[in-house]
């Protein structure tokens, strides 16, 4: 169902001190098991990422055990799609990986952050407090923050089932066009 993660080394001759940094690339969603069923109607239109082995699917029972391998998927991606749901918001998946608090304290240039709001959540509004990697200061991010690919107050769960098939129509079409932007240098 899903391929493996998919990253390339690319070095540089305007760099010639540093070392080569592999380029981010492919997508990694982000799910609860529970939402599976959305999740197979957003892959008939991500296909095309799917043939390509640019999609790494992630659903908490994956994730169970796996934080070395989540964060280097999360670290080479280009696309971190969240499929927001409170089974997802209250997963161990997304609290033991403090999954906000990964994507907000990457290093630059950063993933892009892109989130399909599937059923009500109000947690997706809670502030998450962290502190920067990078700088040490005190931070903190809601799941809100990141680019929505749906309105939060309008989740697919709201919506009859065409306007469902077009929201996931275009969002899609959004995480494609963010899979495909000008390659994005990792600090890996």
């Amino acid at each position: 169902m899903s391929g493996p993660s998919v990253s390339a080394s690319r070095t540089t001759s305007s760099m010639p001190h540093k070392q080569a940094q592999p380029i981010r690339s492919g997508v990694v969603v982000a799910y609860s098991y529970r939402d599976r069923d959305v999740l197979g109607e957003l892959q008939v239109h991500l296909k095309s990422l799917q043939k390509a082995w640019m999609l790494d699917l992630w659903d908490d029972l994956r994730a169970a055990g796996g934080g070395v391998e989540l964060r280097r998927a999360l670290s080479g991606a280009r696309v971190a799609v969240l499929l927001i749901s409170p089974g997802f918001l209250a997963s161990s998946f997304f609290t033991e990986h403090r999954l906000p608090e990964q994507l907000a304290g990457q290093h630059h240039p950063r993933a892009a952050v892109q989130c399909l709001y599937v059923r009500p959540a109000m947690d997706a509004f809670a502030e998450f407090k962290f502190t920067d990697p990078q700088t040490q200061a005190p931070r903190s991010i809601r799941i809100s923050s990141f680019y929505g690919l749906n309105d939060p107050m309008k989740p697919l769960a709201a919506l009859d089932k065409q306007a469902r098939a077009d929201a996931l129509a275009l969002a899609a079409e959004e995480i494609i066009r963010a899979a495909h932007r000008a390659p994005v240098m990792s600090d890996l």
